[in-house]
């Protein structure tokens, strides 16, 4: 319930917001301007790249403008309904437009080719323009009407063929022609103008192409008719300063989504079972799965609800790019999330069966690592594709371009990816009791290149990744029940067979009885629910878990100077304190079992025999 209370506060907040920020910019920030804008910024770019200078002096100034122009990329989509089209201004446009086409035919005619040039770059100005406006305009009406990716993309599309249908001229003859030099600077100047004002125009259109699927309307936005619903509530209201229909529905879908996480998961749960297999009536395996997946799907869900109602304050203006960018990352670490909880609770059930049927329990364990890396490589890629890195050139510059800065750095990149390795490998945490390469204490940080070890006597050693991933590692808290004792408990040779017989039974009897020992129950199947069950099948889940729990008693064998009990036996508690208290009470349970049979404790001695001397 607190999550949805946030998103109502969160929802009221964003709809105020969007309204002032409407309101702000309505007549600053024009479509026209911020295109104007952009072809300018361009312009300057080109001045840099052509000057006489070093283009390396002017670095920053060439950022700065990058960043200019990605400000207003993202600015555009979001101006694009408030434009209104004034039937004198388009009455004015075609005049204009008519009448150059008239002044080009005259000059021609009459082979006045200054005139002529200057005339046709105005009017393939003019035309490159309408092509640029025509989308716009189309893209609103589709942004009203309930925008989808595959339309912006055909409109586009048009628009960028019909924009290079315009910057295929060529003026080189005609100026030939043309004798006076300023007027073939001026000609230059306005050619130039022409190519960026193209140029700009496509690098806008591309950016709306390559992010058609961030500007889409939501689906079900569109397909539930939601605007309709919303136009409905405040015909019905008077309330001018807020918008009330956008409110209710945005409350509406936030809770419908967040009650209906409690069903999908049932869901996706019936249709497992009928693809996979027929084990619905069994409670653990069920119980398992739906406790996995309700937390995914429900953070899913409501981050879904979040997506439509940033489509509902936005209308019938796209969701500014960046937020749904951001929701795109969101989605790809949620899905990713839920896949590899499906293939851990009900996926396991299905691999298991696998492995027990082939027998191949090592392939298959192996199997079920490379999927979850593959699930998690998947995600990776798409949120670095989505943070506007590009994934080509990223992967090719791992390759011959990196060699010779691997080659320099090979001890430092080796360290790196051993500490990467030892993190996802899980053979140690901060705080584990660990024996490595001879040195025995406590993790106290696994670095980028070093492991830091807090050692027993109070000095800190530091261990190089790679070299801890090319030697063995003894962790002593990978364990969960069972810390090992074995002792000998020597008694005197003048024990009887009868005495040792008893003296054994009442140890066994101790062992299994006592509170403080490992016992069979003690065990991952018993305490690690119905997953520990099939997992069984892959690999032996009290070795992986960390469980121990077998004990034995015996007579041993017949020492130098006594008779010797073996005693073998795990204590519950795994802790320094909790072991040692264990192990002591144990300890004295066996010597007044000792006592109890009659039995003494030998120690080490030695036993002088003479011999007679006759005298003669």
């Amino acid at each position: 319930m607190k999550r949805i209370f946030v998103a109502i506060l969160f929802i009221f907040f964003m709809n105020t917001l969007h309204a002032q920020e409407k309101n702000v910019f309505k007549d600053k920030n024009s479509i026209f301007a911020l295109v104007q804008n952009y072809i300018e910024l361009n312009l300057i770019l080109e001045s840099f790249k052509n000057g006489d200078s070093n283009i390396s002096e002017f670095k920053d100034n060439i950022q700065e403008i990058e960043k200019q122009k990605q400000n207003i990329l993202t600015k555009i989509p979001l101006r694009m309904v408030s434009q209104k089209i004034d039937d004198k201004e388009v009455s004015k446009f075609l005049s204009i437009k008519q009448k150059l086409e008239q002044e080009v035919k005259t000059a021609e005619a009459k082979k006045r080719y200054y005139e002529y040039v200057d005339k046709k770059i105005k009017l393939l100005t003019l035309i490159s323009g309408e092509h640029f406006y025509r989308s716009i305009f189309e893209l609103e009406a589709m942004f009203i009407q309930g925008a989808q990716s595959d339309k912006i993309k055909i409109v586009i599309d048009k628009s960028i063929d019909s924009l290079k249908e315009d910057v295929s001229f060529d003026f080189s003859l005609d100026k030939e022609k043309v004798i006076d030099i300023e007027q073939l600077k001026a000609l230059e100047i306005a050619e130039n103008h022409l190519r960026n004002t193209v140029k700009s125009y496509n690098e806008i259109l591309v950016y709306l192409r390559n992010n058609a699927n961030l500007l889409e309307t939501n689906f079900l936005f569109s397909e539930l008719g939601l605007q309709n619903a919303i136009n409905y509530i405040n015909e019905q209201t008077s309330i001018e300063s807020v918008n009330l229909g956008k409110i209710v529905i945005s409350i509406a879908v936030i809770v419908f989504f967040y009650s209906l996480k409690f069903y999908l998961a049932k869901i996706l749960y019936f249709f497992l079972i009928r693809l996979f297999g027929k084990n619905s009536d069994n409670i653990d395996i069920k119980t398992h799965f739906l406790e996995k997946l309700q937390g995914p799907i429900g953070w899913f869900l409501f981050v879904y609800a979040l997506g439509i109602c940033f489509t509902i304050v936005y209308y019938p203006v796209p969701v500014d790019i960046r937020i749904s960018n951001i929701l795109y990352i969101v989605y790809a670490i949620l899905i990713a999330w839920l896949a590899i909880n499906i293939f851990d609770s009900y996926g396991m059930v299905v691999v298991a069966k696998l492995a027990e049927k082939s027998g191949k329990r090592e392939v298959v364990n192996l199997i079920i690592k490379i999927l979850y890396f593959i699930i998690i490589v998947i995600a990776a890629l798409f949120i670095l594709a989505h943070l506007g890195f590009n994934i080509s050139a990223l992967i090719a510059s791992l390759g011959i371009g990196g060699l010779a800065v691997a080659l320099a750095t090979k001890d430092i990149i080796a360290n790196f990816f051993a500490s990467v390795l030892l993190l996802f490998d899980d053979s140690f945490n901060q705080g584990d009791w660990v024996e490595i390469s001879g040195i025995e204490g406590t993790i106290v940080e696994i670095g980028l290149r070093k492991t830091t070890i807090r050692t027993f006597d109070n000095s800190l050693v530091f261990l190089p990744n790679s070299t801890i991933m090319g030697t063995n590692i003894k962790n002593w808290s990978k364990r969960k029940i069972g810390r090992h004792v074995k002792m000998f408990i020597g008694v005197t040779y003048d024990a009887r067979p009868e005495q040792l017989e008893k003296c054994v039974e009442d140890i066994k009897e101790l062992l299994a009885s006592s509170p403080l020992i490992a016992q069979v129950d003690d065990s991952a199947l018993k305490k690690g629910g119905s997953r520990a069950k099939y997992r069984q099948n892959l690999v032996s889940v009290n070795d992986l878990e960390g469980y121990k729990n077998a004990s034995y008693v015996s007579v041993y064998g017949f020492g130098a100077s006594s008779i010797d009990i073996e005693v073998y036996f795990y204590t519950k508690a795994v802790d320094a304190r909790g072991f040692r208290e264990a192990r002591q009470a144990i300890l004295l349970e066996l010597m007044k079992i000792v006592e109890k049979n009659n039995l003494s404790f030998a120690f080490p001695s030695q036993s002088l025999y003479i011999e007679k001397i006759n005298k003669e």
